[in-house]
């Protein structure tokens, strides 16, 4: 059968098939950087300290992918003994018909089902095995972009091989204690943008005063509502980048995430922190937001 990440023999033991592709689930490694010149956006995690805290319990394994699942996991067919660990928003996780815990090593057998379910809380969570998956390199990066990648996500009946397959030993440790409370942060910590002088003093007041709600969402980027309305100048299009701010003359907040385009020619009024910015890409359709200037 040939696929997009070329021809698998179906009847090898190490391999992963979708038999759910779940909601919108990705694959995704640390990113696809030094190609921004050419128009590429970087992708890789939207949530990366749920990134991070993947590759911390499952260390030594040069591939850096993770599965990233939207709202719903994937169910997927494991035909070789592997470790995996799931972190990010809290989702159930159902092995051979056994729940698992979060941010934790479990192993799964040999031809065991593994289901992701529904997103409790939060937007999306991380699936992380101990093995190297079989996904083509594409500009440095395993990390999925259409159309630089065949699919945007996940297909029904996709199929990866597992490599370099490392220890299975789950050694027995004291259960990890994990902070989840940025998955339901309301605050988002800002510094000003470089179009910020721009706005009249009232206009900066407003924005940092007043409440904002997700209205869309996606791997480019959030909108966001606002009251306020600018009469800019017009702008050159400009760097932009995964936590820019930029503000629409309708009033509009366009927040840059992961797969951001590389310019953009909207005021851009303030710049999100690092940790504020995996506070926004948990956040759903509906949900309320305020912005914290750090420099208070």
């Amino acid at each position: 059968m040939k696929l997009p990440w070329g021809v698998i023999n179906l009847n090898q033991v190490a391999m992963i098939k979708v038999e759910a592709p779940g909601f919108f689930t990705t694959i995704q490694d640390k990113g696809r950087f030094a190609y921004r010149h050419l128009g590429v956006p970087v992708a890789g995690p939207m949530d990366q300290h749920g990134y991070d805290l993947a590759m911390a319990l499952l260390p030594h394994i040069p591939d850096g992918c993770v599965f990233e699942c939207t709202l719903i996991g994937p169910t997927l067919r494991l035909t070789k003994e592997v470790r995996f660990v799931v972190t990010g928003a809290p989702i159930s996780i159902n092995l051979d018909g056994a729940q698992l815990a979060m941010n934790k090593v479990h192993l799964a057998p040999v031809n065991s089902l593994l289901k992701l379910g529904k997103v409790e809380k939060g937007m999306r969570s991380y699936l992380r095995f101990g093995a190297d998956l079989g996904v083509p390199t594409i500009l440095d990066s395993k990390s999925f972009y259409s159309p630089l990648t065949a699919h945007k996500s996940l297909q029904k009946g996709d199929v990866f091989s597992i490599e370099n397959t490392r220890s299975t030993t789950v050694m027995n440790h004291a259960l990890l204690r994990v902070n989840d409370d940025y998955i339901t942060a309301t605050n988002l910590v800002v510094s000003h943008g470089p179009d910020w002088g721009l706005l009249s003093t009232d206009q900066q007041l407003q924005l940092l005063n007043e409440t904002h709600k997700v209205e869309a969402q996606n791997r480019m980027g959030y909108r966001l509502s606002s009251t306020i309305r600018v009469n800019a100048p017009a702008l050159l299009s400009q760097l932009v980048v995964p936590g820019m701010v930029q503000l629409t003359p309708g009033g509009k907040l366009l927040i840059a995430t992961a797969d951001c385009q590389v310019t953009g020619g909207y005021l851009q009024v303030l710049r999100l922190h690092k940790e504020s910015l995996d506070v926004l890409v948990q956040k759903r359709e509906g949900e309320i937001l305020t912005f914290r200037n750090k420099l208070r």
